[in-house]
């Protein structure tokens, strides 16, 4: 998970990272701390973090839209209120976009327990012939448009190449497109424990 306990495992671009949070600085440690102790007191942690023994693969952060300052100004911004948000994410050379759906996979399982409505995200439409590896590799703040489709997200609004792409995380109506998406996270919940025996 990520936590403020966990900043110092991360990316050092990642760790002190204010992008989401301000609507003018790129990195402060100071700010970055006091909003992720905001964040744990009322939200708990913000995002995912994978890793394989000690290597890093990736991180994810997210959490409610309305602590996302910057959210509010982007193109085809602002994002439902009501909604979470997932922000920005930065991925190891190893199966970057494998790794990016699995964190994926594990926000939405993550916020629907919390009872969000939706998830949303800002994504870009890439031209045609840029490469899978420049679409995930490394630290993005805008994700990829057709991943995020492939996964059952529908766009809200578009301004130019970016989108506002959406996610129902309530609801019994699930589409075809998602149906893959929730046996992905029927798998990623532990099974639930087993009554325990009754005295004879």
């Amino acid at each position: 998970m990520l936590t403020t306990a966990s900043r110092s495992e991360v990316p050092a671009c990642c760790a002190d990272c204010v992008f989401w949070q301000s609507l003018r600085a790129t990195s402060d440690p100071e700010r970055k701390e006091r909003w992720g102790e905001g964040m744990q007191q009322g939200f708990g942690p913000w995002g995912r973090v994978m890793r394989e023994g000690d290597r890093f693969l990736g991180l994810l952060q997210y959490g409610p839209s309305s602590v996302f300052p910057r959210a509010q100004i982007l193109p085809a911004g602002p994002p439902d209120r009501a909604a979470a948000l997932m922000t920005c994410v930065y991925l190891a050379a190893d199966d970057p976009a494998g790794v990016c759906e699995r964190l994926v996979l594990e926000a939405l399982a993550d916020l629907q327990g919390r009872r969000l409505p939706a998830v949303e995200a800002f994504a870009l439409r890439h031209a045609d012939g840029v490469p899978m590896v420049e679409r995930f590799l490394g630290h993005h703040t805008l994700f990829d448009r057709m991943f995020l489709a492939r996964l059952g997200f529908v766009q809200v609004r578009a301004e130019g190449r970016v989108a506002l792409m959406r996610l129902e995380l309530g609801g019994l109506e699930r589409s075809p497109a998602t149906r893959r998406v929730w046996r992905a996270l029927a798998r990623l919940r532990p099974a639930p424990a087993s009554p325990a025996p009754r005295p004879a």
